[in-house]
Protein backbone atom coordinates (compact mmCIF):
# COMPACT_ATOMS: atom_id res chain seq x y z
CA UNK A 1 0.00 0.00 0.00
CA UNK A 2 2.80 2.09 0.53
CA UNK A 3 4.66 1.90 -2.30
CA UNK A 4 1.07 2.46 -4.53
CA UNK A 5 1.19 5.92 -2.44
CA UNK A 6 4.36 6.29 -3.82
CA UNK A 7 3.26 6.01 -7.40
CA UNK A 8 3.74 2.16 -7.61
CA UNK A 9 1.64 1.20 -10.99
CA UNK A 10 0.31 -2.55 -10.69
CA UNK A 11 -0.93 -4.35 -13.72
CA UNK A 12 -3.06 -7.62 -13.00
CA UNK A 13 -2.71 -10.05 -16.17
CA UNK A 14 -5.91 -12.75 -15.44
CA UNK A 15 -8.44 -13.75 -17.45
CA UNK A 16 -11.31 -12.81 -14.33
CA UNK A 17 -10.98 -9.51 -12.86
CA UNK A 18 -11.06 -10.38 -9.65
CA UNK A 19 -10.31 -9.02 -5.96
CA UNK A 20 -6.64 -7.74 -7.14
CA UNK A 21 -7.80 -6.71 -10.65
CA UNK A 22 -10.07 -4.56 -9.57
CA UNK A 23 -7.55 -2.54 -6.90
CA UNK A 24 -4.89 -2.46 -10.29
CA UNK A 25 -3.94 0.36 -12.30
CA UNK A 26 -4.68 -1.57 -15.38
CA UNK A 27 -6.55 -5.44 -15.71
CA UNK A 28 -5.45 -7.29 -18.67
CA UNK A 29 -8.10 -10.04 -19.38
CA UNK A 30 -6.11 -12.87 -21.09
CA UNK A 31 -7.32 -16.17 -21.83
CA UNK A 32 -6.52 -18.15 -19.79
CA UNK A 33 -3.33 -20.30 -19.78
CA UNK A 34 -2.20 -17.94 -22.26
CA UNK A 35 0.40 -16.26 -20.08
CA UNK A 36 3.07 -17.66 -21.35
CA UNK A 37 2.65 -16.78 -24.81
CA UNK A 38 2.35 -13.23 -23.24
CA UNK A 39 5.84 -13.26 -20.74
CA UNK A 40 7.61 -15.28 -24.33
CA UNK A 41 6.30 -12.09 -26.30
CA UNK A 42 7.25 -9.27 -24.16
CA UNK A 43 11.02 -11.27 -23.61
CA UNK A 44 11.67 -10.78 -27.51
CA UNK A 45 10.28 -7.31 -27.18
CA UNK A 46 13.05 -6.28 -24.59
CA UNK A 47 15.42 -8.29 -25.68
CA UNK A 48 15.36 -7.68 -29.48
CA UNK A 49 13.18 -4.27 -30.16
CA UNK A 50 14.28 -2.85 -27.44
CA UNK A 51 17.86 -4.49 -26.35
CA UNK A 52 17.46 -3.90 -22.73
CA UNK A 53 19.38 -5.82 -20.35
CA UNK A 54 21.34 -5.95 -17.50
CA UNK A 55 24.59 -7.05 -19.19
CA UNK A 56 26.69 -6.99 -15.96
CA UNK A 57 24.38 -9.21 -13.54
CA UNK A 58 23.93 -11.50 -16.78
CA UNK A 59 27.57 -12.10 -17.19
CA UNK A 60 28.61 -12.46 -13.35
CA UNK A 61 25.52 -14.17 -11.67
CA UNK A 62 23.78 -16.11 -14.26
CA UNK A 63 24.94 -18.75 -17.29
CA UNK A 64 24.39 -15.83 -20.17
CA UNK A 65 27.99 -15.93 -21.05
CA UNK A 66 28.48 -20.13 -20.73
CA UNK A 67 29.12 -21.09 -24.31
CA UNK A 68 27.06 -23.52 -26.18
CA UNK A 69 27.88 -26.26 -28.96
CA UNK A 70 26.28 -26.66 -31.63
CA UNK A 71 24.35 -29.92 -29.79
CA UNK A 72 22.67 -27.70 -27.25
CA UNK A 73 24.83 -28.53 -24.94
CA UNK A 74 27.05 -26.43 -22.43
CA UNK A 75 31.01 -26.33 -23.69
CA UNK A 76 32.87 -27.58 -21.22
CA UNK A 77 36.69 -27.38 -20.02
CA UNK A 78 38.35 -31.09 -20.65
CA UNK A 79 39.51 -31.66 -17.01
CA UNK A 80 37.42 -30.35 -15.28
CA UNK A 81 34.16 -30.62 -16.96
CA UNK A 82 33.08 -26.98 -15.53
CA UNK A 83 31.64 -24.77 -18.50
CA UNK A 84 33.54 -22.07 -20.43
CA UNK A 85 32.63 -18.83 -21.41
CA UNK A 86 34.52 -16.48 -23.98
CA UNK A 87 37.91 -14.29 -22.70
CA UNK A 88 37.56 -11.47 -25.05
CA UNK A 89 40.84 -9.89 -23.72
CA UNK A 90 42.72 -13.46 -24.42
CA UNK A 91 40.85 -14.47 -27.61
CA UNK A 92 40.18 -17.59 -25.97
CA UNK A 93 37.80 -19.75 -24.10
CA UNK A 94 38.00 -20.19 -20.76
CA UNK A 95 36.54 -21.66 -17.46
CA UNK A 96 33.41 -20.05 -15.87
CA UNK A 97 35.17 -19.67 -12.37
CA UNK A 98 38.58 -18.33 -14.32
CA UNK A 99 39.71 -15.10 -12.13
CA UNK A 100 41.21 -13.59 -15.11
CA UNK A 101 38.26 -13.40 -17.37
CA UNK A 102 37.30 -9.37 -16.79
CA UNK A 103 33.80 -9.15 -18.96
CA UNK A 104 32.45 -12.27 -20.08
CA UNK A 105 30.81 -11.72 -23.40
CA UNK A 106 26.97 -12.77 -24.17
CA UNK A 107 27.07 -12.25 -27.88
CA UNK A 108 29.32 -13.73 -30.88
CA UNK A 109 30.22 -16.57 -32.48
CA UNK A 110 33.83 -18.77 -31.26
CA UNK A 111 35.76 -21.43 -31.98
CA UNK A 112 36.81 -23.83 -29.41
CA UNK A 113 38.85 -26.63 -30.47
CA UNK A 114 37.41 -26.53 -33.58
CA UNK A 115 33.61 -26.57 -32.16
CA UNK A 116 31.53 -23.67 -32.88
CA UNK A 117 29.94 -22.10 -29.60
CA UNK A 118 27.73 -19.53 -28.75
CA UNK A 119 26.64 -17.68 -25.52
CA UNK A 120 23.62 -18.74 -23.93
CA UNK A 121 22.35 -15.21 -23.32
CA UNK A 122 22.79 -15.28 -28.17
CA UNK A 123 20.48 -18.60 -27.98
CA UNK A 124 17.92 -16.98 -26.43
CA UNK A 125 17.65 -13.76 -28.16
CA UNK A 126 17.63 -15.90 -31.10
CA UNK A 127 14.84 -18.73 -29.76
CA UNK A 128 12.70 -15.36 -28.82
CA UNK A 129 12.58 -13.36 -32.05
CA UNK A 130 9.92 -16.28 -33.35
CA UNK A 131 7.19 -15.20 -30.41
CA UNK A 132 6.38 -11.41 -31.61
CA UNK A 133 3.43 -9.62 -30.47
CA UNK A 134 1.58 -10.12 -33.37
CA UNK A 135 1.84 -13.93 -32.71
CA UNK A 136 0.67 -13.28 -29.36
CA UNK A 137 -2.12 -11.51 -30.18
CA UNK A 138 -3.83 -14.82 -32.13
CA UNK A 139 -3.34 -16.28 -28.80
CA UNK A 140 -3.76 -14.31 -26.39
CA UNK A 141 -6.29 -11.45 -28.16
CA UNK A 142 -4.10 -9.26 -26.21
CA UNK A 143 -2.99 -6.71 -28.89
CA UNK A 144 0.52 -6.19 -30.54
CA UNK A 145 0.55 -3.21 -29.66
CA UNK A 146 -0.84 -3.69 -25.83
CA UNK A 147 1.88 -6.27 -25.88
CA UNK A 148 4.11 -4.07 -26.69
CA UNK A 149 3.82 -1.57 -24.32
CA UNK A 150 3.52 -3.85 -21.48
CA UNK A 151 6.93 -4.78 -22.17
CA UNK A 152 8.49 -1.45 -23.13
CA UNK A 153 6.87 -0.16 -19.75
CA UNK A 154 8.31 -3.21 -17.63
CA UNK A 155 11.80 -2.56 -19.25
CA UNK A 156 11.47 0.66 -18.10
CA UNK A 157 10.79 0.74 -15.20
CA UNK A 158 13.71 -2.07 -14.32
CA UNK A 159 15.81 0.92 -14.53
CA UNK A 160 18.66 -0.86 -15.98
CA UNK A 161 21.97 0.95 -14.99
CA UNK A 162 20.87 2.55 -11.60
CA UNK A 163 21.86 1.69 -8.10
CA UNK A 164 20.59 2.05 -4.58
CA UNK A 165 21.97 1.99 -1.10
CA UNK A 166 21.49 0.35 1.53
CA UNK A 167 22.86 0.05 4.80
CA UNK A 168 26.00 0.93 2.74
CA UNK A 169 26.23 -1.42 0.18
CA UNK A 170 25.34 0.07 -3.51
CA UNK A 171 22.98 -2.35 -4.97
CA UNK A 172 21.31 -2.61 -8.66
CA UNK A 173 18.06 -0.88 -8.05
CA UNK A 174 15.90 -2.86 -10.03
CA UNK A 175 11.67 -1.92 -8.87
CA UNK A 176 9.94 -3.87 -10.83
CA UNK A 177 8.86 -7.95 -10.52
CA UNK A 178 6.31 -10.01 -12.38
CA UNK A 179 4.72 -12.49 -9.72
CA UNK A 180 2.88 -15.26 -10.91
CA UNK A 181 0.17 -17.66 -9.35
CA UNK A 182 -1.23 -21.44 -10.23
Amino acid sequence: ADARVRGMRLVVVDPMCNFASAKADEWVPIIPGTDATLALAMVNVILNHLKIWDADFLARRTNAPYLTGPDGKYVRDSESGHPLIWDPDRHQAARYDDPRVAEPVLEGDYQVEGVPARPAFALLREHVRQFTPEWAEKITHLPASTIERLAREFADQARIGSTIKIDGHTLPYRPVAAVYFR
